[in-house]
């Protein structure tokens, strides 16, 4: 942007009302937390963590997809390990580049670009206690709302005077709900607030808020045609994760039942009745309430005994352990488990030995694997790269500097130290190798083995001299009459 578009830019936002200014870009948050409660009271948010163990599993059902997988990334072990290994394999740095149209560096827009990252990493001026709001801490939130909700969602909050840009902050996407205007078509989000209090100058639809404004940026995940929502990677595992819950609560009854050895308790009803009482001889619905009372109460006395206590009782008692079982064919429990861990890891696109299952695959498929789930780390990223690029876009254009911005992450790289140097020696070799067949300069094979050593890739100038006389002859060198090297 020119110093005369500054100006005018300057000019017109100083001319312009506060009503106008709000009108096309919005002041303040325009969004609403999913926690919040605009009526002031109980506003005690819950450690959700505390009650995550009460919840019974087997009883999913009544729940929705999206409260389903908020939900099983605490409690399931395999939901919250692929999860935790998405975000740490994806944690790598984050960084901005301004470009011109021409496609050469803006510093400019740089310089801008490192004055919104400082903001989002210091505090605000304020006593009192501030959440953090750092820009890895927003990323990591992000990219766990891909794989959760299927998209991202935040929204780039301005100043007053709406020529600042004071935070970005996060969405829950769930809460977004998608309208088309019935003669354009539109699409228009609308946030569900739980506790709406509306204000003067907003656009409600009972409990939906209108965020029709520039500033509110929403990215899908692999979206179907017409489907502005996204998908979340891990919905196709929720069908695993009852089938598994199922199977675990017959195994338990199986093993509660057939697992442990139980007592068989004999009473010899002969020796019963030769001591039942001579007044009921001749009664028998008295005789078989007598029988009843005393296999009442040898079956409360074996209940009551402790795993360790002795077996003390009269030879009219029989006690032996259960034998026999089921002879028909039984079900191979190690195949099915393994089945049910081969689905598993397909629905949560992540792999066995990454859920710390091995089935004995080859170095070679593992080393595809890890490839491929690389890749798949890498896709998801992208959804965060294009919100965190249309954010930085926006706020850099509110500062009043147009520049092109390009966000990107730092390569996955999982190779040891030992691999790493083995590799740049490797590449080195191939530029000393260009060089010395006349393939490249000198020049540009010093620059890139500079930049692949990580240094400075400009030669500095008491450098340069020396290369360039690497292949000079001198004039003044005499060639042997009979040949020579």
């Amino acid at each position: 942007m020119k110093w005369y578009h500054k100006l005018i830019y300057s000019a017109a936002n100083a001319i312009l009302p506060a009503s106008v200014k709000r009108q096309m870009m919005g002041v303040g948050r325009s969004t609403v937390t999913s926690n919040s409660n605009n009526w002031g009271i109980f506003n005690w948010l819950p450690k959700k963590y505390q009650s995550a163990h009460n919840i019974d599993l087997t009883k999913l059902q009544s729940y929705t997809a999206e409260e389903l997988l908020e939900l099983l990334i605490s409690v399931h072990p395999d939901i919250s390990h692929a999860l935790y290994t998405y975000l740490r394999m994806g944690d790598t740095e984050l960084t901005f580049t301004a470009k011109k149209k021409t496609g050469s560096d803006d510093k400019s827009g740089q310089r801008e670009l490192d004055v919104i990252k400082e903001m989002l990493e210091s505090p605000l001026p304020s006593p009192g206690y501030q959440h953090g709001r750092s820009l890895d801490k927003l990323d990591t939130i992000q990219r766990m709302m891909i794989m959760v909700r299927g998209a991202c969602a935040g929204e780039v909050v301005l100043n007053e005077r709406c020529d600042d840009v004071i935070d970005i902050v996060p969405v829950d996407p769930s809460l977004i709900w998608f309208r088309r205007e019935p003669n354009t078509n539109r699409l228009v989000p609308w946030q569900y607030v739980k506790n709406p209090r509306p204000k003067a100058g907003e656009d409600w639809f009972g409990q939906y808020k209108k965020i029709d404004t520039p500033t509110f940026i929403y990215e899908e995940f692999d979206p179907m045609v017409d489907d502005p929502y996204g998908r979340t990677p891990f919905l196709p595992v929720l069908q695993v994760v009852f089938f598994h819950l199922q199977v675990l609560q017959d195994l338990k009854a199986v093993v509660h039942n057939q697992g442990y050895p139980r007592l068989d308790i004999s009473m010899l009803e002969e020796i019963m009745l030769k001591n039942i009482p001579s007044s009921i001889k001749n009664d028998p619905k008295a005789q078989q309430a007598w029988l009843k009372e005393r296999m009442d109460e040898m079956l409360t006395h074996f209940n009551s005994l402790n795993p360790d206590d002795a077996l003390v009782h009269w030879d009219s008692v029989k006690v032996e352990y259960l034998k026999g079982g089921n002879s028909g064919p039984m079900i191979d429990i190690k195949k099915l488990i393994d089945i049910i861990d081969t689905q598993m890891a397909t629905g949560l696109k992540t792999l066995l030995t990454l859920l710390s299952r091995h089935q004995g695959s080859t170095e070679t498929y593992s080393s595809v694997d890890t490839q491929i789930y690389i890749k798949s780390v890498e896709s998801a990223r992208s959804v965060t790269k294009r919100f965190w690029k249309r954010a930085f876009s926006m706020a850099v254009r509110v500062r009043g500097v147009q520049t092109q911005v390009e966000a990107d992450y730092a390569p996955i790289d999982l190779r040891s130290d030992m691999e790493r140097e083995r590799d740049l020696r490797a590449k080195l070799n191939n530029y000393v190798l260009a060089e010395k067949e006349r393939y490249i300069t000198t020049i540009e094979a010093a620059t890139e083995a500079r930049w692949i050593m990580g240094l400075n890739p400009k030669i500095p100038p008491e450098l340069l001299a020396e290369l360039e006389k690497k292949y000079k002859t001198d004039p003044n060198e005499k060639i042997p009459p009979n040949g020579g090297e």
